[in-house]
């Protein structure tokens, strides 16, 4: 069986490391190299160990031969510290206690990221008012309502897709070239598992959401968050196959010969990110003191996610919905005045007359939880709704960056009321 290790993005990069090492070796032998070329040594220090750091690279080949028989597969958007740490839980706990850190991971955030990547493809853009439906009953614990809703979605998606058949019949086309969520050990294992016959009614609980038995009404035992969150996981690795899919329709160019001088800038600028991030803590206490606030924006730290929370609110108290447009991730680059108008038309339907921002949570160099109180309505009491927002450090191609390391803004992933309480 191929590995993903062998896809050509991942092999090129293996490749490129192994020429590294050559030049290196060739490097040294030449007299007074330091001396003639000292920037490259200085590059050829950073890339002691680097040969190690590739081996990450076979992570997603190791996940799948430890989970992919259960239900969970790699695909490119999955979280990669989760991956490894799942395998490391598997080594050292078993497998029941890594498949529930897996499932924990499908968290309130990730699910919001991983909806907002719908809007960017008709197919799946077409199902995002579903999707919320069915994030809404699985982080209520209602796995009985949105299991059984995102394996419908999941068969239908790989249909209108794909343009054949769904994604549990047989003969489905769930392969793309370069891809992981596509590999051959990906989604094709998947629905392979997924869809095996259940033919005796079954009253114990299960594992893996084995679409015929549930859909057919002979598991009665499936309402769980582990079989809840592998259909998430299914139906991600389906976007990123969906994405595989588009890509692959294109004939691939020929690639321009690699300069040495690109690489060694492309190495440059891993290390210094690798050290951003793992330099990276959370704010102290000590440097959150104006938090809580209700005051205006410029009361707070330039730059930092509440500040654009707190201008996003501002406007939103004035009506001003082109700016809170602009604050909103947009993957779709959609005109300012249409994204203007989806804004008022979700956040115009309540007249905010005061906020105020009681926490930040700061969860990753690029990610940041805002928890805000907002008193709506014209005149007093009004409702009071306190709404929990999601935001992300990202550059102009909304791709997440390094807070104080790339250059980038905070924009806001909530568009809309979805998790808010009264």
């Amino acid at each position: 069986m191929k590995k993903i290790a062998n896809n050509p993005s991942v092999q090129g990069i293996r490749d490129s490391v192994k020429s590294l090492n050559m030049l290196k070796t060739v490097f040294n032998c030449v007299p007074f190299g330091a001396y003639i070329f000292p920037e490259w040594h200085k590059v050829f220090e950073s890339m002691e160990g680097l040969a190690e750091r590739v081996k990450i690279l076979e992570v997603p080949d190791r996940f799948n031969e430890a989970f992919s028989k259960r239900g969970w597969i790699a695909y490119e958007s999955m979280n990669l510290k989760s991956m490894v740490q799942a395998i490391e839980i598997a080594e050292e706990e078993g497998y029941p206690a890594a498949e529930e850190f897996l499932a924990n991971t499908y968290d309130d955030n990730v699910l919001k990221f991983g909806i907002m990547r719908c809007n960017g493809q008709s197919d799946f853009r077409k199902r995002v008012r579903l999707l919320e439906l069915a994030a809404s009953d699985y982080l209520a614990g209602r796995y009985h309502a949105c299991v059984p809703l995102l394996l419908a979605l999941i068969d239908g998606l790989a249909n209108d897709v794909s343009k054949h058949i769904g994604f549990f019949a047989e003969g489905a086309k769930l392969t793309a070239w370069d891809s992981i969520a596509a590999h051959e050990t990906g989604l094709k294992t998947l629905a392979k598992i997924m869809g095996l016959p259940r033919k005796k009614t079954n009253e114990d609980e299960i594992s893996i959401p084995f679409r015929n038995g549930i859909l057919h009404g002979r598991e009665l035992a499936f309402d769980n968050k582990v079989v809840a969150a592998k259909c998430w996981g299914t139906l991600f690795a389906l976007r990123d196959w969906a994405t595989a899919l588009a890509n692959s329709k294109i004939e691939p160019q020929a690639k321009a010969e690699t300069k040495w001088s690109d690489i060694i800038r492309q190495i440059s600028k891993t290390q210094k990110l690798t050290r951003a991030l793992e330099a990276w803590r959370p704010r102290s206490e000590s440097e959150l003191t104006h938090i809580p606030s209700d005051g205006p924006p410029n009361f707070l730290p330039e730059g930092t996610p509440e500040q654009v929370v707190a201008s996003f609110l501002d406007n939103w108290v004035h009506r001003r919905y082109a700016p809170m447009a602009a604050a909103l991730v947009d993957l779709l680059n959609r005109p300012i005045g249409k994204r203007a108008g989806l804004v008022k038309q979700e956040f115009g339907k309540k007249h905010l007359s005061s906020y105020r921002i009681i926490s930040v949570v700061d969860k990753s160099a690029a990610m940041s939880n805002v928890l805000v109180e907002l008193q709506t309505g014209e005149k007093a009491p009004g409702e009071l709704i306190t709404l929990n927002l999601s935001v992300q450090f990202s550059d102009v191609s909304n791709e997440l960056a390094v807070w104080k390391h790339d250059p980038g803004t905070w924009k806001i992933l909530q568009n809309g009321f979805r998790g808010a309480t009264s």
